[in-house]
């Protein structure tokens, strides 16, 4: 086990992420009930309802998808169960153990600092139609360009050791779903000069002739695997290449001895 747990930090460490298992097909499931019920409360109005996530993009027109994934409304609280399965996980608190020096860590949702968006113990979850519906033509909308995870500042004087993200598909766990992650670009000083200038996105999103300079992977997952990545890994222009919507939770995990928000 020592062996799989070093395994795991030296891919965090040098490539920037690393791959690890969490859920269960249970707990999928019902993590999935939790999101359903959340959308389904957007519709109620609509007369409209999701019975499977996989089929949401069928259901779902533009002008309700932008209500659906609004950053103030798209998350999901987590009761004691799903926290400790978090916080618990040996191979999160290894990771966090021998990178920030301690296991302390708390999961935050942030959807918006300056209106006070923030919630404990809850995470974001996310949506994605078939880029290649005919129907509703590329779905560029659906997703971010390629950003990194430093969100509390620039990338010249932040603390790169205030979070960790955790991506997990709920829907889609091939490389046609999957993330797209820079593999070792965590290891390079993001100048600001670099960032987009936009104010859609949370994260700093970074320009095209940039972000083309590195070469980019989508792993294949087996359903309940992570992807635990260094906040300043660069990933995103995930476009869903598959049949079916895909839907993904993020968990941020904050580490309280420099990021407090209550």
């Amino acid at each position: 086990m020592k062996k799989i747990l070093n395994n795991k930090l030296n891919s965090f460490l040098n490539d920037g992420y690393c791959i690890v298992d969490i859920f269960n097909k249970s707990n999928l499931e019902e993590l999935k009930r939790k999101i359903k019920i959340k959308i389904n409360k957007s519709l109620k109005s609509k007369s409209l309802k999701i019975k499977e996530l996989k089929n949401y993009h069928k259901i779902i027109d533009n002008n309700l998808h932008s209500n659906i994934i609004d950053s103030s409304k798209r998350y999901i609280g987590l009761n004691k169960s799903y926290q400790n399965i978090i916080l618990k996980n040996k191979f999160i608190n290894y990771i966090c153990k021998n990178y920030w020096g301690h296991e302390q860590k708390e999961i935050t949702w942030v959807a918006s600092l300056k209106k006070k968006q923030v919630k404990k113990n809850s995470t974001a979850f996310r949506l994605a139609r078939p880029m290649n519906l005919s129907i509703y033509g590329k779905q560029k909308k659906d997703v971010g360009g390629v950003h990194f995870d430093l969100f509390f500042g620039s990338a010249e004087n932040y603390n790169y050791k205030a979070l960790i993200t955790i991506w997990c598909p709920l829907v889609g766990f091939t490389n046609s779903y999957t993330l797209r992650i820079s593999p070792k670009s965590h290891l390079k000083k993001h100048k600001k000069v670099n960032l987009d200038k936009q104010k859609k996105y949370l994260s700093p999103v970074f320009k095209t002739k940039y972000t083309k300079r590195f070469k980019y992977i989508r792993p294949n997952l087996k359903p309940g695997q992570a992807i635990i990545f260094h906040p300043n890994l660069l990933h995103g222009g995930s476009h869903n290449l598959g049949v079916n919507t895909r839907c993904s939770l993020d968990f941020r995990l904050t580490n309280p001895n420099i990021l407090k928000f209550h």
